[in-house]
């Protein structure tokens, strides 16, 4: 019995994240309709790692979305 492997793929995507009104809410340039918001940072990145795997959707392997780095970039 022989099995095969496939490699595994690897994705990154930006989220660029904003801070209004005392809540956060961030979006993925590269997925279009992608966003997520929060109260908090924790909150905000459950919901955007949530609203990413909705939008890659089902492929019938096991995935995971993570979050891998974080880069902060603030505009005076």
């Amino acid at each position: 019995m022989t099995t095969s492997s496939r490699p595994e793929l690897s994705m990154e995507y930006t989220a660029r994240i904003h801070h209004e009104d005392g809540t956060y809410w961030a979006e993925v340039p590269e997925l279009p309709g992608v966003f997520a918001s929060g109260d908090n940072v924790d909150e905000l990145l459950d919901g955007l790692k949530e609203a990413v795997a909705l939008y890659l959707g089902d492929t019938g392997q096991p995935s995971t979305t993570e979050l891998s780095e974080l880069k902060l970039a603030v505009t005076a």
